[in-house]
């Protein structure tokens, strides 16, 4: 499993035209990305296709022409010609985040700077995880918060069945790490799925940004132990090959 991040905030104050970069994208990537009014939202999308291709060039020896993309039911995105390899995505803020794998894999990232009602844990998180929360101070319980939720949409995003699954439905537990326990494990987290202990999934948190609340979940142990940063002289010499 890879898993690379961009941070766009050095991009975004450089000055750098990053537009004309898309002259060099299919026709309905541009499409996609000139919908969006805001430069920002357009860097995001920009990045996290670029990340793709890199990789897929890199580490899978697939070039960008042959990224063929298809759409489950749910709208999660997989590749059509190479449906071994796995892939997934996600933007908050100043980053794009993205992660490989050979099984379906899942990530999630979310700025914590937007204030959360904690009663709407009650709506979505299950009586444990509630309850969890209302042990904190109220600065742990927003930081908790983002931590559940970015681990729930993990798992969602990973199976591929978008919010048919309840996220009332599955529930995480943290344990204490020790020197017993490695990346090979499901971190310092217990995943359960109706109330039931589920070890076919794996889940590992990533803290890249003080910020920020990452996690990335799949059917793979082998998390890295490190967040692979990308700069974007590196991103787009995908393009100049």
């Amino acid at each position: 499993m890879d898993i690379w991040s961009v941070y766009l905030r050095p991009i975004l104050e450089s000055g750098k035209d990053w537009m004309q970069i898309l002259p060099f994208m299919n026709a309905q990537l541009q499409a996609k990305i000139q919908k969006f009014r805001q430069p920002e939202d357009q860097l995001r999308t920009l990045c996290g296709e670029l990340l793709l291709q890199k990789h897929a060039l890199e580490r899978w020896g697939i070039s960008p022409s042959e990224l063929v993309k298809k759409y489950n039911a749910y709208g999660k995105p997989e590749l059509a010609e190479y449906p071994s390899y796995h892939y997934n995505i996600s933007h908050s803020g100043d980053w794009v985040v993205a992660a490989f794998a050979n099984k379906p894999v899942g990530i999630d990232m979310e700025t914590k700077a937007n204030p959360v009602d904690i009663s709407i844990a009650e709506r979505f998180f299950t009586p444990s995880e509630v309850s969890l929360l209302r042990e904190q101070n109220e600065e742990q319980q927003q930081s908790l918060f983002y931590e559940l939720w970015t681990l729930k949409e993990s798992y969602i995003k990973a199976e591929g069945s978008g919010l048919s699954i309840p996220l009332d439905s599955f529930s995480f537990e943290f344990r204490e790490q020790n020197q017993e326990h490695n990346n090979k494990e499901n971190n310092n987290v217990k995943f359960y799925r109706s109330g039931k202990l589920d070890t076919r999934w794996y889940f590992k948190q990533y803290r890249i940004d003080p910020g920020y609340a990452l996690a990335v979940g799949g059917r793979e142990p082998d998390f890295p132990e490190q967040v692979e940063a990308v700069r974007w002289d590196k991103l787009i010499s995908v393009i100049c090959k």
